[in-house]
Parts: structure tokens; sequence; C-alpha cells
């Protein structure tokens, strides 16, 4: 044990051996989760380890618990500081052992309830034992520690509260599973009572420190139980420890949510963006070493906050913002179709050059579009088509976000505006100098084909608009326009045709052009020749040569035809459809 008041520098804290039954299950403790800690996120692999010491025949260390008791005089109860993602998991498991106990006996439900879940105070009512974080306070309220609550029945609406449900069913089907070998319900009630006898009575340590200032530097050096914390956690933790709340407002706690709340509309994550974020602006670094990187280089904290927060809602434009997002940037509209290309390429790297740009907008004194269109046309030949390795375009990336940092911090705005233009020659240089060969180029294009899954037509579609924009200005809707098919997937009798036999060049990009919907379903899978009228009158140029090549050809289409097609197109999307070439 240690005890000091002496420094600050020192942990005041008191540490000893314990069990469950002194902790959770106390007659008189009640737990909160502090406003740094992370959301409930243990999954299968750490419930089943979980499980599997529980079942085990002899009785399970399952390690350390830190609270902090500074406030307990004010709230009455004590701040989890390590230690949250196992107290919610028990509390779930015992409301699986308390629902489940109902089938037997309402009398040992309701005391699993009142004794393990929930304390009931002098008055007679009844609180919960443990108040969790705001994100899930009510689910876990009216879904767990409430006695009439079966979450079995509920729908979701975040990924914690997911975790949380899948957790309990986890449980849940263990239990009824090893029931369904019990044959009496005298015996299958034991087996329950015993699952909580097990509980009440698993080892641990019990640390209570009792400085605030010593919880977050505590939450900074320990690990919960299988799952390590991240950047995100640790930043978390930094932030709010050195903006502290008032009653009136939390400036840390309310940016924060905003942040996440950017982030995880996006599908990313956070600790990817908070990367993404670092290596556009200061330095370029692995995830292992950020924390230790941003610790050591910030001093401002609120300024860190207000810098992310920005760049969230940045990233999330850059993401998933509508084509209306955009309408204040110069050339949004155009930005916007690059942005929605990448997309569906999936390429993501980019974005944190596009998050330098994007901060340091009213400086540049440039209009960037070309910069999109640029990493657009690059992406799909170097990623897309040719599948190469996106690594070292991060540092290409970053290198270059770093240096558009560097011109926006200094000098007038016309220097700037020059020293930007000549930076970003540079960059085209070097992306020419990554970009594939044609040759390299031709043969990866050579795999380009309709496939059963929704992103590879989704980049057939692209590719086949992208090349009609070579002789047509106007653009149509994705959902306006069809794939045909010249030579159908499913040819009739006329085409001579087994559908076998085809199989290995019907899907392929030669093979393709673009149709409107009502077109499309209109020509079905009739001869080339059938389809002359809905060709010419369609509007869309990619379709009318094609019908000019073909009538040519006199309506001749076939394996080798459809092979000298692909190759034209792959000449074309190479030279001119996606040329890197200054605007």
């Amino acid at each position: 044990m240690k005890k000091s008041n002496a420094k600050k520098s020192e942990l005041d804290f008191e540490a000893r051996d314990s069990r469950m039954n002194e902790i959770l299950f106390s007659a008189h403790k009640k737990f909160i989760v502090p406003r740094y800690q992370r959301p409930y996120a243990w999954t299968e692999d750490q419930i089943s380890d979980f499980w599997t010491d529980l079942s085990d025949d002899y009785t399970n260390f399952i390690g350390s618990f830190i609270f902090n008791k500074e406030n307990f005089d004010k709230t009455g109860r004590f701040e989890i500081i390590d230690g949250q993602q196992r107290l919610l998991t028990i509390t779930i498991l015992s409301a699986v052992l308390r629902n489940i106990a109902k089938e037997y006996d309402e009398k040992t439900a309701t005391f699993f309830h009142r004794k393990d879940i929930v304390i009931e105070e002098v008055d007679g009512n009844e609180v919960a034992r443990i108040k969790c974080g705001e994100s899930i306070q009510a689910f876990f309220a009216d879904n767990i520690q409430a006695f009439d609550s079966n979450i079995l029945t509920i729908t979701p609406s975040s990924k914690e509260e997911k975790l949380i449900k899948n957790c309990y069913k986890y449980f849940n089907d263990k239990i009824v599973n090893k029931l369904k070998d019990i044959p009496e319900n005298t015996k299958r009630l034991e087996y329950i009572k015993t699952l909580r006898g097990k509980l009440l009575h698993l080892p641990v340590i019990q640390i209570e420190i009792g400085h605030e200032d010593d919880a977050y530097d505590i939450f900074e050096t320990t690990n919960a139980r299988g799952l390590d914390l991240s950047i995100a956690d640790l930043l978390k933790n930094m932030i709010f420890n050195k903006l502290r709340g008032t009653d009136e407002k939390d400036l840390a706690k309310e940016y924060w949510n905003e942040i996440v709340s950017n982030i995880q509309e996006t599908g990313t994550e956070l600790k990817k963006f908070i990367r993404y974020y670092w290596i556009s602006k200061y330095s370029f670094v692995s995830e292992k070493k950020l924390y230790k990187t941003i610790k050591n280089k910030i001093t401002d904290i609120e300024e860190l906050l207000f810098d992310l927060h920005n760049a969230s809602e940045w990233y999330n434009k850059l993401v998933i913002g509508n084509l209306d997002a955009w309408d204040e940037v110069n050339s949004g509209s155009k930005i916007y179709k690059s942005l929605r290309a990448l997309q569906h390429m999936k390429v993501s790297q980019c974005y944190v050059l596009f998050l330098s740009i994007l901060r340091n907008l009213d400086k540049l004194g440039t209009n960037p579009q070309r910069i999109f269109e640029w990493i657009e046309n690059f992406s799909f030949k170097y990623s897309t088509v040719c599948k190469l390795p996106g690594n070292k375009l991060e540092k290409l990336y970053s290198r270059y976000a770093r240096k558009i940092e560097e011109i926006a911090g200094t000098g007038i705005q016309k220097n700037r505006a020059k020293n930007i233009q000549i930076l970003f020659e540079q960059l085209l240089n070097e992306l020419k100098e990554q970009e594939p060969g044609i040759e390299q180029f031709k043969e990866a294009f050579a795999e380009l084909s309709y496939g059963k899954s929704e992103n590879s037509r989704t980049i057939i579609m692209y590719t086949l608009m992208k090349i009609n924009s070579i002789y047509q200005d106007s653009e149509f809707d994705f959902s306006t326009v069809n794939i045909e098919h010249i030579l159908p997937q499913k040819p009739s009798k006329d085409w001579k045709l087994k559908q076998k036999d085809i199989k290995s060049y019907v899907n392929k990009l030669g093979n393709l052009t673009i149709l409107h919907k009502k077109i499309n379903s209109i020509v079905g899978n009739k001869l080339v020749k059938d389809k002359t009228v809905e060709y010419s009158s369609s509007g869309v140029s990619i379709t009318i040569q094609l019908l000019e090549k073909i009538k040519e050809l006199n309506y001749l289409w076939n394996e080798e035809k459809i092979n000298e097609r692909h190759v034209e197109l792959a000449d074309l999307a190479y030279k001119q459809a996606w040329a890197l070439k200054k605007s």
C-alpha cells in the first residue's frame, strides 16, 4: 500500500486483494463511468475468454480494478478508472442470470436484481449500481438494469448498443444450451445460482485513488483486460484532463462528441482519422508512436481540440458530403465529382493531402480543383486497375500536405499563390513518376469486367461514364442509366451461342456500354442489329459510336471483336480519360 498527499507527482492510492462480492456486489457501493472513458467495446473474443474463465472448475483471477473516490462524498459513487469493460460485462451477465431465473423462481430473480444490478435505498427507490456514460446510459438502464427488460426483442441504434446486445445474447445462449442438459427445474436453478456464486468470488485487486489528476495519469498507463487503449482513448483522456468541464459547459466533451459523430458517420475508425489529421499537418508517424508524438509536441490542448473538430468536419464532407455541401467552394461541383469517384475506388490515402488543402483553402490563392482531378486519374490507374501498393503514396501525400501547411503559414498572399502553384506542379511530376506504364496498365485493364459485387459494377459504370466524357460534356446520374451487355449474358436462340461458351468474355468491358434504364429494358437480349434504333436514339455518345463501329462490321459481334474493343478502350482510358496533364 502507498499513501501520499505531500507531492502532486506521487500517486495517492490504496491497493488490496479482493473479491467481486466486495466490489460490484457490495451492499453499499455504486459506480459511475467518468466522461473520458471509452465506449463499451468487448466483442465475442473478450466475452468468450471471460466465459471460459468463469466456466473453469477453479476460480480465475480477472485483473485489477481502479476507482477514484475523490467525489464519493458528493455523488455517492466511485468513478471507474480501469475495469469498466469487465464491470459492464458482469452486469450484463447478471441481467441474463436474473432474467433466466424468472422462469423458475420469481423470488430468486428479484433477489438477484436487488443485490447485483440495483441497490434499494432507504426510501425504497432502486438505483442502478453502475451509471453508464451518456452514449449508452438510457439504453443500458432500459435493457439491462430494468427488471422487466428484454433486450433480445429490441433493435440497437449504435455500434455500442449492438455490442451490448451481442454480449447479452452470447451469455444467454450459453446458459440456455447448458440448461437443456439439466432435466429438473430445481437443478437448473441451482446451476444459475452456482454461476452467480462464481461471479461473486472472482479474485481481483482493488485499487482506490484519491485525486482526479491521478485518475487521468493511471488511465493513460493501464489497459483493460483484452483491449489495449487506442490513440483515440488516450487522446480523449489527455484532452479531458487538460480541459475540465464546468457546471455550465463542458467544452471538451461537447467538441469531442461532435468529432466522434462526424467520423463515425463516414465509417472510418477514429484512430485512422486522428493519424490522417496529424500527418497532414505535423509529421509522418506510425499509429504506434502517434500518441507519444502528439503528447510531446502539443502545448495548447484547446487549439488542438478546435483544430481536430474543424478537420473532422472537412473529413466528413470529403467522405460523405453531398453536392450541396460543396456549393461554397470554388469549383466545388468538380471537386465533388472527383471525390465520389475516389469513394467508388475505395482510395483514402489522398485524404491526408485534401485535409491540408481544405484547411488552408483561404490562404492558397489558387483553385485546387486540378489536384483532386489529378489524384482521381492517378488513383484509377495506380490503385483500381493496377492494384499497386498504397503505403508509399501515404508518405507522398503527407509530405506535400505538410509543405502546403508550411507555405500557407508564411509570406504574403501573392507569394503564397505562386509557391502553391509551383508545389502543385511538383506533385503532378511525382505522380507521373509513380504512374504505371501503358503496357502494365493495359495488361491489368484486361481484367476489368462486370462482376457479381455491387462495387465491381459501380467501377464498371464509372469507367464507362468517364470514357464517355471524352466525347460528351453532359453527364448522367448513375441512377438513371444501366450497364448494357451488347452480347447478352443470357443470349436468345438467335445468337446461336450457349451461356457456358461466352462465360469468359461476356462481362469484359469491351462488351459493355451505357443505356438509359427504359431503353435498356426494351433491348433485352436481342441481336445487335435489332438494337439499332434504341442505340442510335440513346443520347449516349459512347453507345452511338459503338453502333457505328458495329455497323462497319456488318453487325458481327463475337469474342474477337469484344477483345479488340477492350484494348481500344484501354488505350482511350490511359491516354485521354485518365490522362495526367496540366489543366
